[in-house]
């Protein structure tokens, strides 16, 4: 994790005359040793500030020969070496001064910063703590221990220590920084970007400042703010460029005004700039070419738990005949639960890769001979595009996670349907060729235990209840205020949206409904709410709304399973859409609207057609559990 943590101790900041003056107190040399000493240490110290540390060592070393007992000689000579890259000789110098002067605040807090960028964050803990006991008001000294504190997990701890930090000093931009970072952390993206705009003030040519505050907002679902930021933060070489280069590839999905051909440039561009120097040279694999043997097929994601890609996988993994095909799945994520076991139980080699660099799970894949490779995630979290940037397998293949292409020159077929991708509209962006399934790319497998399908909404409450269930994420200003022209349109209606962030993003989104003339009584925001809850909440909802250009999947099958129709908008490339390929599939297609006015045309006649909208929602059920 990178820390704006970068001063050290001991100049100007923590010494004083009096420090010295007590060093030199107790030194049994002469005083005139001490001050030619003292001499050394400011000359040394204005070579180190003109960029000169290996000239400033000889300086402090050489005070440290007049006075052998002097703790600052020892701490500058640490310095010194630090600025030179010299860490571990750096460590030991300061281990020197603390021998000399156990109690040395600055020594303790140099220290432990270098235990911080080694990784040993206990120990970085311990100096840094030793370093606030001796330099109470050393809010350099507590940004370090709440660096430390957030490395172990221990959140609470690490933001007291950045608080009390800014109560010494107000404008310390490094720890506004690491205290929006640890709240991020902790799930509170909201109060995060306040104190990240601040820190912003402080430093506004830091890239890992509009980074942080980019993911903050991609919390918060703000996706089109998030774009924004994580486009300078790139400009201005944020760290772990290539995960944010990614996340951004993932958002720009989102934006409704980036083009196909804008999407198209991204992806391509972000897989030459990451990808390219690892797509290997003179390929040759061991695999038997036996057209008799059992066919090798591996499947890589982060999402073999509960995650709608289980839903649509799980089937594929049951259905796969072991007399034909050894299936092998690569799990890139830690967690655990009921969804892995019984995935791990469908196939015949299961391996966890989470934890394993991209390279070594190339060899892995290689090892079993891998004859076809299937990537379940594309730009989305926890993918593992650069291991098929090695090409670990012959064929290699995009299917399910993420509708579009990965730029990835590697990356022989996508897999898709008709719909998503019908002939020569989406084939120019990608790089894969398009490997188009007779009728649809989805093999869904509902929840067991549905609960009843209810009457239509509109009957009890009097009035349309239009609603959408999606991650709020897949809201835009657009998607909204087409929302609000058909609250408009139709007066007696009320809007439900799920999933929506209390905070920021609540007054973000109702401002813009208000803005376009809906009054606040007729729109409800919900919070995330568990599955059997979110069924529930479907048969509120007499009509369901599918946000553009990111359409809805999983979330479209339970509206549709749960008898609520849905009316969704063409769009010109896959990820727009994926209603398209469910309605149609499902023989819906006049719930298919090809502008944002015959979307408002299409809910409206449903809202003036209840005997129409009864008859749906007792047939969407059985149509969707009986579709192939």
């Amino acid at each position: 994790m990178k820390h704006l943590l970068n001063r050290l101790l001991g100049r100007n900041k923590l010494e004083t005359v009096e420090t010295s003056y007590s060093q030199a107190v107790s030194q049994p040399q002469p005083l005139h040793h001490h001050i030619e000493a003292e001499r050394l240490i400011v000359e040394g110290n204005t070579l180190e500030d003109a960029g000169q540390p290996a000239a400033a060592e000889v300086h402090y070393r050489k005070a440290l020969e007049l006075q052998p007992n002097f703790a600052r000689a020892a701490l500058n000579i640490g310095n010194a070496l630090s600025a030179q890259g010299k860490r571990q000789e750096a460590a030991i110098s300061y281990q020197d001064a603390l021998r000399l002067e156990p109690g040395y605040g600055a020594a303790h807090a140099n220290l432990g910063k270098i235990y911080l960028d080694q990784g040993r964050y206990q120990q970085a803990v311990e100096h840094y703590a030793a370093a606030v006991q001796a330099l109470p008001h050393s809010a350099d000294a507590l940004a370090g221990l709440g660096c430390a504190m957030e490395e172990l997990q221990r959140y609470s701890e690490a933001l007291e220590a950045y608080h009390r930090a800014l109560v010494i000093q107000p404008d310390f931009a490094g720890a506004k920084l690491n205290l929006g970072r640890t709240l991020i952390l902790l799930n509170q993206p909201d109060t995060a970007v306040d104190y990240l705009e601040e820190a912003l003030v402080g430093m506004p040519d830091n890239g890992l400042i509009y980074a942080l505050i980019g993911q903050a907002m991609g919390n918060l679902c703000l996706t089109q703010q998030a774009v924004l930021y994580q486009r300078r933060a790139l400009e201005l070489n944020a760290p772990k460029e290539a995960l944010l280069a990614h996340i951004l590839l993932f958002n720009l999905n989102h934006v409704p005004d980036c083009t196909p051909e804008e999407l198209f440039t991204a992806h391509r561009d972000y897989a030459q700039r990451y990808c390219s120097m690892l797509y290997p040279q003179n390929l040759k694999y061991k695999n038997t070419p036996d057209p008799g043997r059992r066919l090798k097929i591996g499947y890589v994601s982060g999402d073999f738990r509960e995650h709608p890609v289980s839903r649509f996988i799980e089937p594929v993994f049951a259905h796969h005949d072991p007399a034909n095909f050894e299936v092998h799945a690569f799990y890139n994520y830690h967690l655990r639960d009921e969804v892995t076991a019984r995935l791990k139980d469908l196939v015949t080699g299961w391996h966890p890769i989470w934890n394993k660099d991209d390279a070594a799970v190339a060899d892995l894949i290689r090892s079993f001979e891998i004859d076809i490779l299937i990537d379940l995630s594309g730009h989305t979290e926890n993918q593992r595009l650069l291991v098929f940037a090695r090409k670990p397998a012959p064929v290699q293949a995009a299917w399910l996670g993420y509708l579009g292409t990965t730029g990835l020159a590697t990356m022989d077929y996508r897999i898709c349907d008709a719909y998503t991708d019908p002939p020569d509209l989406t084939e120019r962006f990608h790089t894969e060729k398009l490997m188009r399934l007779p009728a649809c790319q989805w093999c869904h497998m509902p929840y067991a235990d549905l609960p009843p399908v209810s009457q239509s909404p509109f009957v009890r409450n009097g009035y349309l209840t239009l609603g959408s269930f999606n991650k709020a994420t897949k809201l835009n200003d657009q998607v909204l205020r087409l929302w609000a022209e058909i609250l408009n349109a139709i007066p007696k209606s009320r809007l439900m949206i799920a999933s929506v962030p209390k905070g920021r993003t609540e007054e973000y989104f109702a401002a813009i409904l208000e803005k376009a003339g809906v009054a606040r009584n007729r729109f409800e925001f919900m919070s995330r709410i568990a599955y059997r809850d979110y069924l529930a909440s479907l048969t509120t909802v007499d009509i369901a709304l599918d946000p553009f250009p990111y359409n809805g999947g999983t979330t479209t099958l339970d509206t549709l399973v749960m008898g609520v129709p849905l009316v969704t908008l063409a769009g010109d490339h896959s990820i727009a859409r994926g209603g398209v390929s469910l309605l149609s599939n499902l023989g819906l297609t006049e719930l298919i609207a090809d502008t944002t006015q015959d979307y408002l045309e299409i809910v409206r006649q449903l809202a003036e057609d209840p005997d129409r909208l009864a008859a749906l929602r007792g047939s969407l059920r059985e149509r969707v559990l009986t579709s192939s």
